[in-house]
């Protein structure tokens, strides 16, 4: 039998150097009159939320998102009738004078693709809903693999070359809750399935001479979405193909929470330069989310210029999560959940940190590295280089001290908003990698309170510590089949309390249950007025009436034995 998982050697790193700030720079890609990548600023994209087929409507919300500051504009395109029908829209559009570039957003059928391209100036197709798999299967031969891939060659080349002919662009948009069944016969639901299926599409693109390509890796789990970029950038500028990056967290839900969960996802890759134009998907009018991607795109990451160099050893693996090991003490246990400490909580008795550019954590001055220490506080100045904190660890990585560190990050933000933005990505910065051990957060113009409860919600966004239920919840388009916005307001309120659960929430069947595939329960829209509740990945009960789900939810989880009164 022809082996089934192929060994992969993933590359070394995925930037010239993680100690030191440097924008990727990717090719420029033409999407309208606004140019995307190479050094031109990150863009902001959102996504209309009523049908393509409502041209009316559809304009009227493309100007007010253009109004808003969205540079580029995405429309569902589920069907011919939609494809069709976007002539009308930027005709209507012209004549009101408005040139923001818009984005067909197509699912499954090649043929609506090959339609839309016509009409807009960048097309998002997705690797796992184009491939044609009629026979489902668990394994599949070397032989059966490449034809696999050349026959979705031979549906790919018709619509490459009607965007070569129209000057349009194509989006590659791999989303981890709808890998194909071969992909995941050989690679797993992981971030490098996500990255071989996108590649696949980007050597077929490359052996077509069509070079007009953005990427972009989605999860509702902000390590895998960040993971899977980074492997992407590693496995794209490897082949010399540095095409911009799409940034996004899928299915982030609503609310405060919501933006901590993008920004969980999504600052962390913009500290290392990576990322060309993002959206922030939120459970909300679409016209919502345009301020805050704005604050994340213009954030500035300060670079102290150490200039260390990509030879480096690196004592940490970029691509999969693993916690950092930790020596047991009396305050902090190797294996125990975060911990989040306050000024009640714990004294900086021990240790202090110098100035961050020496690199060296002292007890006395004359003490480059000090003895073995329960706990190491490293205090974190608002402006100060994140990278060269990560160098600092990697050199503890290296010298094998395993204090467990507790991250004390002060700020002067006065702009609540701005500020959690700010916490969420430098929190995340180190999540990732599984340096942290605790965090601390200090910002005079904010109460104790507001600061332990946003410690909290940023160590969920990180996937580390659970303090209410989560919600994976997708943001409205035309494909919703119900009022998404007010049905997750009112599961929130009956659910919120239950601390150790994942609720999807989601508007359709298209990347409904493979995004929710980790939740423990979901709650997917697969008719008009009608919904499907899922307990894991088995659908439970189907077609009920939208005005009965939601009682029918809190019952399935009460028959589970997973309910718990407040």
């Amino acid at each position: 039998m022809e082996q089934q998982n192929k060994n992969y050697i993933l590359p070394d790193f995925y930037t010239d150097s993680p100690f030191d700030y440097k924008r990727r720079i990717a090719r420029e890609v033409s999407i309208g009159h606004i140019p995307l990548g190479g050094i031109n600023p990150i863009r902001i994209q959102s996504m209309v939320t009523v049908t393509t087929i409502n041209t009316e409507a559809c304009v009227a919300q493309i100007m007010s998102l253009a109004n808003a500051g969205a540079e580029y504009v995405r429309l569902t395109t589920t069907n011919v009738a939609d494809a069709q029908n976007l002539k009308n829209i930027k005709k209507q559009l012209s004549e009101k004078q408005c040139r923001v570039p818009l984005i067909a957003d197509v699912h499954f059928q090649s043929k609506i693709a090959e339609i839309a391209a016509q009409y807009v100036e960048k097309v998002r197709i997705n690797p796992g809903n184009y491939s044609d798999e009629k026979n489902k299967t668990s394994f599949y031969s070397d032989t059966a693999y490449d034809l696999a891939v050349e026959h979705i060659a031979e549906r790919l080349h018709p619509l490459l070359r009607i965007c070569k002919e129209n000057g349009t662009a194509l989006r590659i948009g791999t989303n981890h809750g709808s890998l194909s069944d071969r992909i995941l016969s050989r690679y797993g639901n992981s971030p490098l399935g996500m990255v071989i299926s996108a590649m696949e599409f980007a050597a077929i693109c490359a052996d077509f001479g069509f070079h007009e390509l953005v990427f972009s890796m989605k999860a509702s789990n902000t390590r895998v979405m960040i993971q899977s970029v980074r492997l992407l950038a590693a496995m794209l500028d490897e082949k010399g193909w540095n095409y911009p990056l799409h940034l996004g967290v899928t299915e982030a839900g609503d609310g405060e929470y919501g933006r901590i969960k993008s920004a969980a996802g999504i600052a962390p890759l913009l500290a290392d330069g990576i990322g060309d134009t993002i959206r922030v998907s939120l459970t909300e009018p679409p016209e919502n989310e345009i301020p805050f991607a704005q604050v994340l795109a213009q954030r500035t990451y300060l670079s102290f210029e150490i200039n260390q160099t990509i030879h480096s050893p690196i004592y940490y693996n970029p691509f999969e999560y693993h916690k950092r090991r930790v020596v047991p003490t009396g305050k902090i246990k190797g294996k125990s959940p975060i911990i989040v400490s306050d000024s009640h909580k714990i004294k900086e008795e021990d240790v202090s940190v110098d100035d961050a550019r020496n690199i060296f954590l002292v007890k006395d001055k004359d003490e480059v590295i000090p003895d073995m220490q329960d706990v190491l506080i490293l205090e974190i100045n608002e402006g100060s280089s994140l990278h060269v904190w990560r160098r600092y660890i990697n050199e503890l990585q290296a010298n094998k001290q395993s204090q467990a560190i507790i991250f004390k990050f002060i700020y002067n933000e006065k702009d609540w908003m701005t500020f959690y933005a700010k916490v969420s990505g430098d929190v995340a910065f180190f999540a990732t990698d599984g340096f942290v051990d605790g965090v601390w957060i200090i910002n005079d113009n904010f109460s104790r309170d507001m600061l332990y409860q946003i410690s909290l919600d940023v160590l969920q966004a990180c996937g580390l510590r659970y303090s209410k239920a989560e919600y994976i919840a997708c943001p409205s388009c035309g494909r919703t089949l119900y009022d998404i916005q007010d049905v997750l307001k009112k599961i929130k309120a009956k659910t919120s309390h239950l601390k150790n659960l994942k609720i999807g929430v989601m508007g359709c069947i298209v990347n409904g249950p493979g995004e929710m595939a980790d939740a423990d329960y979901g709650f997917v829209g697969s008719g008009k007025g009608k919904i499907t509740l899922y307990k894991g990945k088995e659908a439970i009960h189907g077609n009920i009436k939208e005005e009965d789900a939601i009682n029918s939810l809190i019952q399935l989880i009460k028959d589970n034995g997973d309910w718990i009164e407040q």
